[in-house]
């Protein structure tokens, strides 16, 4: 499990930080409707970041639906 994951738009620019990925509902709830994605960012016992990986994504719907969608062997 990561210390900290980071939620990027559709450019690239990060919009948050977190270290859960249930923050992330509330953050993407109050955007714009699209696919975001989880980064997760392993960092080294100084706190360095090491290595970033993608996570998933979260989809804000039309309707106001969040959905988080982990890519294969990750956990919501």
């Amino acid at each position: 499990m990561s210390d900290l994951y980071r939620l990027i738009d559709a450019h690239g620019r990060e919009l948050a930080q977190a270290d859960t990925i249930n923050y992330f509902r509330s953050v993407v709830a109050e955007l714009a409707p699209g696919r975001y994605t989880i980064q997760e960012v392993v960092a080294d016992s100084l706190g360095h970041e090491h290595d970033i990986r993608r996570w998933g994504s979260i989809l804000h719907l039309e309707d106001g639906t969040v959905v988080v969608n982990p890519d294969e062997g990750n956990e919501a």
